[in-house]
């Protein structure tokens, strides 16, 4: 009797049945049956309120009704003692036989034990981490790591087929700050720091460094005489991408591994983030106010509206994340996880 409240199920159930056949009512109109533990020590280990449910279906007082049904569970090895409690509550007290049961039910299941099949195959993905590649993980990450992980890992134990993913945010204005950052420490290190000062608003952690050695020892002086821009996308893709590898080893050796990493950079390149505008805007959920394009957020449980295109024409960040969840849904999940750091608040409707 491994499964408690399944075998007390089917037990009142059984008598349930029974009374309804005895008074002519169909069995199917019986309300579900509810266990819960008492909070009282001393009134069982389980209870119901079963009799009380289906009193007025089946024309009873609760307390008759509840021992009527006491009386034709009768005995059963694996209960100690049955009890009509208060208006009409069922009181279980469980012998001990229950835990060798419970026992030999975990020794042969193994690592299968408890697992369920809720999901059914279903698609379910849990986004976490999602470190911007421009520096090293802290440890408010490995928060977000080990949520992340074992959401993951119970959902797939509750029989979901699940995808766990890291957004890698290699597009906007934290790029081009990275890139910089390691152009002008290569420049530093090669003895020309006049070419490109390192910027005030910069990276300024020893890993910058440690990247611009790396292109200084691969690539030499390569990049000293071409123009800035010209090689900025190079700065740029190698630092994140030499950042991002960090990353991986870093959750690795936490013993967490990811099935996708998806490239917010991927979403323009396949003009994603447009056309979620655009559906936006055919649906009537954006205006134009101080030459910036705003979504109504409010209308959705948000304490203000939220600007989607800045007044330069500049999308937030806000618009790349709602193409992103577009992305994921017509991937074909039915539930999303996303599992945010300590720094990130919003207003949710509840």
């Amino acid at each position: 009797m491994s499964e408690n409240t399944s075998a007390l199920k089917a037990l009142v159930w059984g008598a349930l049945e029974a009374i309804a056949k005895e008074k002519g009512q169909d069995p199917a109109s019986l309300g579900e049956l509810h266990f819960e533990r008492p909070k009282q020590e001393n009134h069982g280990d389980w209870a119901t309120n079963a009799a009380m449910q289906n009193c007025k279906l089946l024309g009873c007082k609760p307390r008759d009704l509840a021992g009527d049904i006491v009386r034709r569970i009768g005995s059963d090895k694996h209960i100690r003692r049955v009890e009509v409690a208060g208006p009409g509550f069922i009181n279980f007290y469980l012998s001990n036989l229950w835990m060798g049961d419970i026992v030999r039910d975990v020794l042969a299941a193994g690592g299968d034990y408890g697992r369920v099949d809720l999901g059914k195959g279903r698609k379910a993905q849990v986004e976490f981490v999602s470190a911007n590649p421009t520096g090293p993980l802290h440890v408010g990450h490995g928060r977000g790591a080990a949520v992340g992980d074992v959401t993951g890992n119970i959902l797939a134990f509750a029989g979901w087929s699940v995808e766990k993913e890291y957004y890698v945010n290699d597009a906007g204005l934290q790029m081009n700050i990275l890139g910089r950052s390691t152009q002008s420490r290569y420049f530093e290190l090669l003895g020309h720091p006049e070419k490109f000062p390192f910027p005030e608003e910069s990276y300024k952690g020893r890993y910058i460094y440690d990247i611009a050695q790396e292109v200084v020892d691969a690539r030499g002086e390569e990049f000293l005489d071409q123009p800035l821009e010209t090689s900025l996308p190079f700065f740029k893709t190698y630092a994140a991408g030499r950042i991002l590898e960090q990353i991986k080893d870093e959750l690795g050796e936490f013993g967490v591994t990811f099935d996708n990493f998806f490239s917010e950079k991927s979403l323009y390149d396949r003009d994603l983030v447009p056309a979620a505008v655009r559906t936006l805007k055919e649906r009537g959920h954006l205006y134009e106010q101080d030459e910036a394009l705003w979504f109504r957020s409010t209308e959705y449980g948000d304490d203000k509206d939220r600007v989607l295109m800045r007044s330069n024409g500049v999308p937030t960040y806000f618009t790349s994340d709602i193409a992103y969840h577009k992305e994921k849904f017509d991937r074909g999940f039915e539930r999303v996880v996303d599992v945010w750091g300590p720094t990130i608040t919003v207003t949710c409707r509840a």
